[in-house]
């Protein structure tokens, strides 16, 4: 694990600290929060920040004709495997999916559109967590073809809320 420490100063390099916090401020927040905790905050701050860095880059080197190195480069970072991409891609779509339902009410964007993406990003959870089966021996193998089912009933419904919109709008 990470330590609180390394957390804090990489979120001081990347800017997002004005200064970095003492090891007093770091143990105060140890003790309230507990370790694990105070850990759990400070990557989430850090994968915040480096998202909010790595998208504004990629737009930058995407608008300069640069493709596909870039995201080359992220899945190297993380050692990545086929599986640990899909993984990582599952990570990825459980949050997404997450943030919408929590954010959805104060989208500008109709209900139906952002119920719709998040059914859709659930439903990709569920399709991601399949492709990283690979046995029958594997615990969650007897859950495929519920996931299947749970998978098509998400896009299912995801459809139907933009099929509502659009015969409803005007």
């Amino acid at each position: 694990m990470i330590s609180a420490r390394a957390l804090s100063d990489a979120l001081t390099a990347l800017g997002a600290f004005t200064e970095a916090p003492t090891d007093t401020q770091l143990a105060a927040a140890e003790l309230a929060e507990g370790s694990a905790a105070l850990v759990a905050r400070l990557s989430n701050a850090l994968y915040g920040c480096a998202l909010a860095h790595v998208m504004t880059a990629e737009v930058t080197a995407h608008d300069a004709g640069v493709v596909g190195q870039c995201r080359a480069d992220a899945w190297q970072a993380t050692g990545a495997t086929v599986d640990s991409i899909t993984l990582l891609l599952h990570y990825t779509a459980m949050r997404l999916s997450a943030d919408l339902r929590v954010i959805s009410e104060h989208l500008p964007a109709p209900p139906q559109v952002t119920t719709a993406a998040a059914g859709a990003a659930e439903a990709l959870t569920l399709l991601l967590e399949i492709c990283t089966v690979r046995s029958p021996d594997d615990p969650r193998a007897d859950a495929v073809t519920t996931n299947l089912t749970r998978a098509v009933n998400q896009l299912t419904a995801a459809a139907g809320h933009l099929n509502n919109l659009v015969t409803t709008a005007p």
